[in-house]
């Protein structure tokens, strides 16, 4: 099979396809012949060396993958060979390549949900998705009517945070983007308003009022988030989804306290580790909506395996918008 492998930290030069072993099911597994694969922010951290200690090198990067049942492993039941799946692999990466390993648990049979199915968007959707499913279902207090806002908009994962919490039911829902041409998505991905980042908190105050908003979604971390758990009302929630920013946290705990504030975070893979079949359902249910049509995926682009380091180079210049996509073989 061929893959992606990182053998040192750095750039997106450190990328090298590579030929290695075909791949055989373990007890309780299965082994998809991958046709997409998702590029998400944390394949970049992993790839500049952010997270040696949960996956040290040489690694394949890779969260999300779609494609075709090729074998099944012992105690595996429910699919069978050639059926179209979306998986993630969240506990042990692994996209990148053209076979990956994926356990059922966290693997969606896309032909189980009807519509018309493009494997590419299933690889775009599944993390992100389900976690802004469960960000919004199971963790966020977010009742119907409330205010909300949204970080990082236009990006992957607040591209669906701003669908899903429109279908369940927010009133305004308002979200920031980094650069001003990506103003014009608003309405497409059920925003309100979408305001620039630089100046968030004013805008924020501007309309929805000196009483604040109900609910933030917020995975840019940083001091875009002290400066938005001030636009919390009394009781309001922040719900940390990550730290794109890549900045310091630091919360003063009796501002918190006195405040009425509250902060929740949520990290889907993390939770996958405790609970993977909340998460595998979450994803079924998260992908029917699209199916439906309910939700809408934003892509940005599909790229071959073999142009994998301009992918990560265009994520990194934070110009995109909606999702990256690799296509494998």
């Amino acid at each position: 099979m061929k893959s992606i492998v990182i053998e040192r930290a750095g750039g997106a030069e450190v990328l090298q396809l590579k030929e290695l072993p075909d791949l055989t099911p373990r007890y309780g597994e299965m082994i998809i012949d991958v046709a997409y694969a998702g590029i998400g922010l944390v394949d970049i951290l992993i790839r500049k060396g952010e997270f040696t200690e949960l996956f040290p090198f040489p690694v394949i990067p890779g969260l999300e993958v779609s494609g075709y049942v090729r074998s099944i492993g012992e105690g595996v039941q429910g699919f069978t060979i050639g059926q179209p799946v979306a998986s993630m692999k969240l506990l042990e990466l692994g996209g990148y390549a053209t076979q990956a390993r994926v356990t059922p648990q966290l693997t969606v049979p896309l032909d189980t949900l009807g519509g018309e199915w493009k494997m590419a968007e299933a690889a775009a959707s599944i993390v992100n998705l389900t976690t802004a499913y469960m960000a919004v279902k199971h963790v966020s207090r977010m009742k119907e009517g409330d205010t909300v806002l949204v970080h990082a908009a236009a990006g992957g994962l607040g591209s669906f945070l701003g669908q899903v919490a429109k279908r369940f039911g927010a009133g305004m829902l308002l979200g920031t983007v980094g650069t001003s041409d990506k103003i014009k998505l608003a309405s497409s991905l059920g925003y309100d308003e979408l305001l620039l980042r630089s100046d968030f908190a004013n805008e924020t105050k501007r309309l929805a009022g000196v009483q604040g908003v109900d609910a933030i979604f917020d995975p840019v971390g940083g001091e875009t988030r002290d400066h938005s758990l001030e636009l919390l009302k009394p009781l309001g929630q922040m719900i940390a989804l990550g730290n794109a920013s890549g900045g310091k946290l630091m919360h003063d705990t009796n501002e918190i306290w006195l405040e009425n504030r509250n902060i929740v975070g949520f990290n889907l893979g993390a939770y996958a580790v405790y609970d993977p079949e909340a998460v595998g359902k979450a994803a079924r249910e998260a992908l029917q909506l699209l199916a439906n049509g309910d939700v809408r995926s934003e892509m940005y682009g599909i790229y071959p395996m073999e142009q994998a380091a301009e992918a990560h180079r265009l994520l990194e210049s934070r110009q995109t918008s909606g999702k990256l996509v690799l296509q494998m073989g």
